[in-house]
């Protein structure tokens, strides 16, 4: 199976098995929504982004930030990106705990202005959240991958905590919003 074929049968496993994760996935990429957040396609609605993805050519990428078990791969589609390592903020600076996909980990979410435009989209998929489900779509964004939260969910969605608090539960960047 090509590269392509590949993110496509992942993407219709998550349409199948993970309906609201999936769109949970597109909305925060989106630039015309409420729930952007991170790096984000400015110009393309969710719809736009899940067609741009079918339709993209990708080939398989490699990046220490891939967890193992999981394939990362790479198309040309240009979005804006949209993280800050923690360790650049103010230790004082105010970042709020998200989980808006629903994946149980936490991430640090922080207000500020996104940056360049980068040519670059990666997917990564990996297994299948149930013995004998194909493998799906884990996240996909413009720009290289940053190492995933291993930070849960339970009692930290929403609560707001300094950088420097957010750097010692283990984060090492946070989503603009």
């Amino acid at each position: 199976m090509s590269a392509t074929q590949r993110v496509r049968a992942a993407i219709a496993a998550s349409q199948q098995f993970a309906p609201e994760y999936w769109g949970n996935c597109l909305a925060q990429r989106a630039g015309d929504s409420e729930t952007a957040a991170g790096s984000i396609y400015p110009d393309l609605s969710g719809p736009d982004i899940e067609w741009w993805l079918l339709e993209a050519e990708w080939e398989e990428y490699a990046h220490p930030a891939i967890l193992p078990g999981c394939t990362g791969f790479s198309a040309v589609l240009a979005g804006q990106l949209g993280v800050a390592p923690l360790a650049s903020l103010a230790p004082d600076q105010p970042v709020v705990l998200d989980d808006r996909k629903g994946t149980g980990k936490v991430s640090a979410t922080v207000t500020g202005v996104r940056g360049q435009i980068v040519p670059l989209t990666v997917l990564i998929v990996g297994p299948g959240e149930e013995e004998g489900q194909p493998e799906y779509v884990w996240t996909f964004h413009p720009g290289d991958p940053v190492r995933p939260s291993q930070v849960p969910a339970e009692g930290m969605h929403g609560r707001q905590i300094t950088a420097a608090e957010a750097i010692s539960l283990g984060l090492e960047t946070a989503k603009i919003v």
